[in-house]
């Protein structure tokens, strides 16, 4: 059986360290900054104060912001977890933009449209490459962050079994387009009647309740709690299936920027998830 972990890290990415963390922010922060530094350059006079001329202080603000801009985007592709095929396409944006960069730094100013040897289809190209790469990493920016957040609340439909001694209720819960709780497996507002409901001490009313009502033989009338509520009887609490995930020995260790599965019993980093005969639950039921 495969492990979480490699399942998790094929699909989704090794979960960001704080190395990580500290590396994506400051990458973030430097991005930034240099976007900030040129719009300045090229809204302002401090270019010619600092002893750029204008070609010059435009020159460089383009470059500037021109590297800074896919190094946000990179430095929060460096936090997320993502896939590889995500973060190949990250590669391949942020080259076309740098790449683009470096064709508007030997284009600019001589080439550019409104010099005396003004090249247009270079223009064109340096623009169209800068547009690709910048929207291509952008999208994939968007795809990380919806799926990140997908994963902390997926949503949709789910189902809970509550085991007690001697029955098995029924839970459904679909989307958030549900009536007002009232209790574990009641849902809706106060019941009309006399329905017995799981809160209070067991007593022989509830019981009675539930004892069908007979005219001598003829006839019987039985609760409309019996139809739906009760789905199985069960002679004992059920028990957690047996695997490492939710074994008292198993732990997650950190190894090289990466978590893998470690058995603290066997002290050994664990390629399967089969539960050995030393299993034991973490929730303190053991299975015979």
């Amino acid at each position: 059986m495969t492990s979480l972990t490699d399942v998790y890290q094929r699909r989704m990415g090794a979960v960001a360290s704080r190395r990580r963390v500290l590396a994506g922010l400051s990458l973030f922060a430097i991005g930034l900054g240099l976007v900030a530094v040129g719009v300045v350059l090229a809204t302002t006079g401090i270019g010619a104060t600092l002893g750029f001329g204008v070609y010059g202080a435009r020159e460089l603000a383009g470059i500037l912001a021109g590297v800074g801009l896919p190094a946000t985007f990179v430095g929060l592709f460096v936090v997320l977890p993502t896939s590889r095929l995500t973060r190949a396409t990250i590669a391949i944006g942020a080259s076309l933009t740098v790449f683009a960069v470096a064709l508007f730094t030997h284009a600019y100013p001589m080439q550019w449209p409104g010099a005396p040897a003004a090249n247009p289809a270079l223009a064109l190209t340096t623009l169209a490459l800068y547009f690709v790469g910048a929207i291509t990493t952008g999208w994939c920016l968007f795809v990380a962050i919806a799926t990140f957040k997908t994963r902390k609340s997926p949503g949709g439909a789910a189902e809970m079994r509550i085991t007690e001694e001697g029955t098995v209720r029924l839970v459904e819960q679909a989307g958030t387009n549900m009536p007002a709780v009232g209790g574990v497996g009641m849902f809706g507002t106060d019941p009309d009647g006399d329905v017995p409901t799981q809160t209070g001490n067991a007593s022989t009313e509830s019981t009675s309740a539930r004892q069908a009502a007979s005219d001598g033989g003829s006839t019987t009338i039985g609760s409309a709690a019996d139809d739906g509520e009760i789905i199985e009887s069960m002679p004992v609490r059920g028990q957690p299936d047996r695997y490492c995930g939710n074994c008292e020995q198993f732990n997650y260790v950190r190894v090289d920027d990466e978590l893998e599965p470690h058995c603290s019993h066997h002290s050994r980093y664990l390629d399967d998830m089969d539960a050995c005969d030393a299993w034991e639950s973490n929730s303190g039921d053991q299975m015979g």
